[in-house]
C-alpha cells in the first residue's frame, strides 16, 4: 500500500481516538454547575464518533472492492448526520461473519434520544450560544435538551436515591438569611440548599450513565471498524486499529467504572 494511504489512516484513527477519549472524560465530569463540560463533551465526542464511522465506511469499500474509494465525497455524503451514519454502520456490520460481531449496538428509547441530540449538535446545535448572541433563531440549548431527553429518563432507571434531608435541615436553619440563585441543567431555578443537593445528586448520576451509554456506542462503532478491517486484503496494509482504541474495547463492568479514556 502506498504511504499516502497509511499516514492519513493512522492520523485519522489517532484523532478519532483522542476526540472520543477527551469527550467521554469531559462527559464524566459534566454537571449542572459547569455546563462547559457538557459542551466540550458533545463537541469532542461527536467528532470522534463521526470519524470512526466514516473510517469504517472507507474500510468497508476497501474490503468490497480491494481499493480505496476514488470519490472524495464517498464518506462525506452523510455530512455530520450521526443518525444516518449509524444506519450505514449497521450495513457494514451486516458484512461481518456472526462470530466477528463482538458488540451489539446499544438500543432503546434513551439511546435513540441520545443519538438524536448528538446528531443535531454535530449538524448545527453546537453553535447554539453563538446563534443566540447573533440573533439567529436558535435551536434548543443542547445541555438542557440532553438532560430533558436523556438525563431524566436515565434518572427513572435508578434503583435507589441518596437522601438529601440534611439539606432541608440546612434550609430550615439558615432561613431567609441566605439567598440562593442558581439554575439546574434545564435552566430551571434552584433556590434552596435542598434543590442544590438534589440537583448535585442527579447530575452525578446522569453524568455517569451518559458516559457509559456513549462509551458503549463508541465501542460498537470501533468494533465494526476493527472487524471489517480484518477482512481486508493484506495488500492494502491497513493499520491495526485496535491499537488506537483499546481503552474503549472493554467489558461493560470495566467500562462503566472508567472516568478517563485517553490512551
Amino acid at each position: 500500500m502506498e504511504s499516502t494511504h497509511w499516514t492519513p489512516l493512522v492520523h485519522e484513527a489517532g484523532l478519532a481516538s483522542y476526540c472520543l477519549g477527551s469527550g467521554l472524560a469531559s462527559m464524566r465530569k459534566a454537571n449542572f454547575a459547569e455546563p462547559k463540560h457538557y459542551y466540550g463533551a458533545f463537541f469532542e465526542y461527536t467528532i470522534g464518533l463521526e470519524r470512526v464511522m466514516k473510517l469504517a465506511l472507507i474500510v468497508d469499500h476497501c474490503v468490497e472492492y480491494g481499493t480505496f474509494p476514488s470519490n472524495e465525497k464517498y464518506a462525506q455524503k452523510y455530512g455530520h448526520r450521526l443518525t444516518d451514519l449509524i444506519v450505514g454502520l449497521a450495513g457494514v456490520r451486516g458484512q461481518l461473519e456472526p462470530d466477528a460481531r463482538v458488540w451489539e449496538a446499544p438500543d432503546g428509547p434513551i439511546v435513540n434520544a441520545a443519538v438524536s441530540v448528538l446528531s443535531d449538535f454535530a449538524r448545527g446545535a453546537r453553535y447554539y450560544n453563538i446563534d443566540v448572541l447573533t440573533g439567529k433563531e436558535p435551536t434548543t440549548d443542547p445541555v438542557a435538551r440532553w438532560f430533558t431527553e436523556v438525563g431524566i429518563p436515565l434518572l427513572a432507571t435508578r434503583s435507589r436515591t441518596q437522601d438529601v434531608q440534611w439539606a432541608k435541615f440546612v434550609d430550615d436553619e439558615v432561613g431567609n438569611r441566605v439567598q440562593i440563585r442558581f439554575t439546574d441543567a434545564t435552566g430551571g431555578p434552584l433556590s434552596s440548599f435542598e434543590d442544590l443537593a438534589r440537583m448535585t445528586r442527579d447530575s452525578e448520576f446522569v453524568a455517569k450513565e451518559s458516559t457509559f451509554l456513549c462509551a458503549k456506542l463508541a465501542r460498537y462503532a470501533i468494533s465494526v471498524l476493527c472487524a471489517r478491517a480484518e477482512q481486508a486484503s493484506q495488500n492494502l496494509g491497513l493499520p491495526y486499529f485496535e491499537e488506537f482504541f483499546y481503552a474503549l474495547l472493554l467489558e461493560d463492568s470495566t467500562l462503566k467504572k472508567r472516568k478517563t479514556f485517553m490512551l
